[in-house]
C-alpha cells in the first residue's frame, strides 16, 4: 500500500525534472559591444561593482573576439601579468586607483576605435 504513493511521487518527481531539463535555458554570459563599453564607462567614473566587474574579467568570451581580447587586456591590467605591477584598489567607490583608471581610459579607447573600423556585416 506505500509502494503506490512512493511510486507516484517518484513519477512526478521524475517527470518534472525531465521537463525542466528538456525546456530549461543554459545560463550563459554573453556581452554585447555595448554593454562591455557601459561597463568600462562605469568602471571610470566608479558606477559599477566589485561583482560585476569580477564577473566580467573571471568569464571567457566566447562569442566576440574583440571583447575577448579586451577582457584578456583588463585581466592583464588585474594582475599585472604584463610585467607591471597590477592595478591597485581604488578609493571612494573605484574599484581602481587613478592610474589603473587611465590604463582602462586606453583600454576603452581602443575598443571604441574597433568597433568604429570593425565592418557591419561578416562573410562566414
Amino acid at each position: 500500500m506505500e509502494l503506490l504513493p512512493v511510486f507516484v511521487i517518484t513519477l512526478l518527481f521524475s517527470l518534472g525534472l525531465v521537463l525542466a531539463l528538456s525546456f530549461g535555458k543554459v545560463p550563459t554570459y554573453r556581452p554585447e559591444r555595448d554593454q562591455v563599453v557601459q561597463l568600462l564607462q562605469g568602471l571610470l567614473e566608479g558606477t559599477i561593482s566589485a561583482s560585476q566587474w569580477d564577473l566580467f574579467i573571471g568569464m571567457p568570451i566566447q562569442h566576440d573576439e574583440l571583447l575577448e581580447a579586451v577582457r584578456v587586456k583588463c585581466v592583464t591590467l588585474h594582475e599585472g601579468l604584463d610585467g607591471s605591477d597590477p592595478a591597485r584598489e581604488g578609493i571612494d567607490g573605484y574599484i581602481y586607483d587613478r592610474a589603473g583608471r587611465e590604463r582602462i581610459a586606453k583600454i576603452l579607447d581602443d575598443l571604441h576605435r574597433s568597433i568604429r573600423e570593425s565592418p557591419i556585416t561578416r562573410e562566414f
